[in-house]
């Protein structure tokens, strides 16, 4: 999360929704020095990644936060649910199990998934550090039903929500369609080779021109966004599971963008009108 006193303005940072990407560029404005981008011990919650607190977390254990998210001009991105669960657990494989992009096969996956899910079915409330990327995005944004955040975008929207942050803070970000997508090589014939590889490489070759490549590879087709009907089967247990589970967040993805706080709609009046 970026609070913003001078810009009297709000960055809600949703989990797996390129909050990373746009908070970096954010960094500059942020008069809470950072708080909100660690992890660290909280006297109540435990563990906690402060970067990713409910509006919940915030109104009963930030409150002079809470206060500022209430008056200030925010904004937040959300995402497809099951896109979102789909990087949600590609990602827990590799940081927990030690997976590399290209070996995760739908059979592995479908079997992470199983954890994941018994663990979101006996633990309706507060998740912990580990499975905080999983947290329904409605929590982010909503209280008892009331959108609290000004301004809420969808991923592919992008665009419009730098141009509303750039009204209401000056901050001008560049937009990818890609950020935080799940994205897999095309051709099954180069995985393995791809997983022989892919230790030398990230340790060989420079950051910079691992992204220049990977660019190149987007462009050529050889890399794309996963196609998440491998991995969670359109009406399958899954499915079901997502979609009464995260009910909310289909929701609230559905209806972005859309204002609060009496924000005017009209785009003429301009994005950061209030």
């Amino acid at each position: 999360m970026i609070v913003s006193d001078r810009h009297r303005f709000v960055f809600v940072h949703i989990p797996k929704c390129a909050g990373v990407s746009v908070k970096s560029l954010l960094r500059p404005i942020d008069d809470s020095k950072g708080s909100f981008s660690r992890i660290a011990e909280h006297p109540v919650l435990g563990k906690t990644h402060y970067a990713h607190l409910s509006v919940q977390d915030l109104a009963a254990h930030f409150a002079d936060t809470y206060a500022k998210l209430r008056a200030y001009r925010s904004v937040a991105l959300v995402r497809d649910p099951v896109d979102r669960f789909v990087s949600s657990v590609f990602q827990r494989m590799r940081e927990f199990k030690g997976y590399a992009q290209s070996a995760i096969t739908p059979a592995a996956f479908a079997a992470e998934a199983r954890t994941v899910t018994r663990h979101l079915a006996s633990n309706r409330g507060r998740l912990t550090l580990e499975y905080v990327h999983f947290q329904r995005q409605s929590e982010f944004v909503l209280e008892d039903g009331e959108q609290v955040v000004s301004r809420i975008f969808r991923l592919d929207q992008l665009d419009l929500a730098a141009e509303f942050i750039a009204e209401c803070t000056g901050v001008h970000i560049e937009t990818d369609d890609r950020l935080n997508r799940s994205t897999e090589l095309r051709s099954g014939r180069l995985q393995p080779v791809v997983r022989v590889l892919r230790i030398p490489y990230a340790r060989l070759i420079p950051l910079g021109i691992r992204q220049q490549i990977r660019s190149a590879m987007h462009q050529s087709g050889l890399y794309g966004e996963v196609d998440k009907d491998r991995f969670v089967r359109p009406n399958g247990e899954l499915s079901t599971f997502l979609k009464d589970y995260y009910r909310d967040d289909f929701v609230l993805f559905a209806e972005a963008w859309r204002p609060a706080h009496g924000v005017v709609a009209s785009h003429q009046d301009g994005l950061c009108a209030v």
